[in-house]
């Protein structure tokens, strides 16, 4: 809800043109996180109930800065098109990351509530601060967007250690071969799931990389727009996804998992297409309306992606059977495949068609990355086509299983 207030906020106040700058520094910001938190992302979880918070963090921050620096000297060869504001980006980069590392430290403590709030406080922070800006008329540029990042993960990193301000205080240097012990296991337990976000991230996003390269930031902006609504519509398969997850990682009976992510498949089906269609049927004046008269192409952009929306969400549940399992290659993989596609198809389509081409190209990445996913869930589950039709069996199995969840 806070993004998409956020992206209503910004396309009524600095138009499409703003919104595609802001989409482009928001995507490179992420694309930062997810290098900087190559070892130190959600594996921590699984390791602060096993080490000391000093054995975890050093490495986990060593990586960041290093990891950064590389980064910030390698940007500085880009196109300034696609690099705006480098100072402030790299710097909201290395506040995030360290917010990261303190999200995942509190859920490796249990402490949920915490993390929640954490996780929460930029967010919060970013969009008051827009808002005061939009009540002064003061939101004039992207770069009062950029601002209200920087003073958000400025004061969520301080949040951050303030709820752990116990474990900061006991901070001290591990021995080197401790260090090293750590390092290797952080990166074992890491970096093939984190491999696999980039290249999700990369297949989601390329294509605004070469809209703003040869289409214009205009261009981004509404596509962009068109894409985040579309998006919208995964939470629903994400949301089953963890119920699945959680399910299946205490389960050892394989005929049980694979009931379960057929039955998470089929609803996650039945409620994406209800939420495809919606959007795709919605009025062009009501995306006016939310984001300004520059955005009257947004509805056609999640018409093109929907089916590409569709495959995503449905790969999502062969995901977690995949990850309940231990098994993050085919993922990976599979991610990979389809950034291959995005790479080809990308160059071919966005210079002729624009943001059509690129619709087309993201349909085409996550359609290559779903076939690949769905080939091995079938070879590991011996399902057939008819086994994800849904039934009324199903249904009451579902919300049968939810009762049991809530209580």
């Amino acid at each position: 809800m806070l993004g998409i207030l956020t992206i209503i906020l910004i396309s009524q106040c600095i138009g499409a043109e703003g919104k595609g700058e802001q989409s482009i520094f928001l995507f490179n910001m992420v694309l930062l996180l997810l290098f900087a938190t190559l070892i130190g992302n959600s594996t921590l979880i699984y390791l602060t109930p096993r080490h000391k918070f000093s054995e975890l963090f050093f490495p986990a921050t060593l990586w960041i800065i290093l990891s950064l620096s590389i980064l910030f000297l390698i940007f500085n060869f880009l196109p300034n098109i696609l690099i705006i504001y480098p100072l402030e980006l790299f710097i909201i980069a290395f506040f995030a990351s360290i917010t990261e590392i303190n999200t995942f430290v509190l859920i490796g403590k249990q402490r949920i509530s915490d993390a929640n709030n954490l996780k929460l406080s930029y967010q919060i922070i970013s969009i008051l601060f827009l808002f005061l800006l939009f009540i002064f008329d003061n939101f004039n540029s992207s770069y009062d967007y950029i601002l209200s990042l920087l003073i958000g993960y400025s004061i969520s990193l301080i949040y951050g250690i303030y709820l752990l301000k116990a474990e900061y205080k006991t901070l001290k240097l591990p021995a080197i071969k401790q260090f090293n012990e750590m390092l290797r296991k952080l990166f074992h337990l890491g970096a093939i799931k984190q491999v696999g976000s980039i290249a999700q991230q990369m297949n989601a996003r390329l294509s605004f990389y070469l809209i703003s390269f040869y289409c214009g930031n205009k261009a981004l902006g509404v596509f962009s727009n068109g894409i985040s609504i579309s998006e919208a519509v995964l939470m629903f398969g994400i949301s089953l996804a963890l119920v699945q997850y959680s399910k299946l990682s205490n389960s050892e009976d394989e005929q049980y998992a694979k009931r379960l992510s057929i039955l998470m498949t089929k609803i996650n089906i039945l409620f994406t297409i209800l939420a495809l269609v919606f959007f795709s049927l919605l009025p062009t004046g009501v995306y006016i309306f939310l984001f300004g008269g520059e955005f009257s192409d947004v509805r056609e952009v999640i018409q093109i992606l929907s089916i590409g929306i569709l495959l995503l969400s449905i790969s999502s549940t062969f995901t977690q059977h995949f990850a309940s399992k231990g098994n993050f290659t085919i993922t990976t993989s599979a991610s990979l495949i389809g950034l291959v596609a995005t790479a080809i198809f990308g160059f071919w389509l966005v210079p002729i068609y624009g943001i059509w081409g690129a619709a087309i190209t993201t349909v085409i990445s996550y359609g290559i990355s779903f076939f690949v996913e769905y080939y091995y869930f079938k070879k590991w589950t011996q399902t057939q086509f008819s086994d994800f039709l849904l039934s009324k069996k199903d249904i009451q199995e579902f919300i049968s299983l939810i009762s049991k969840l809530k209580k």
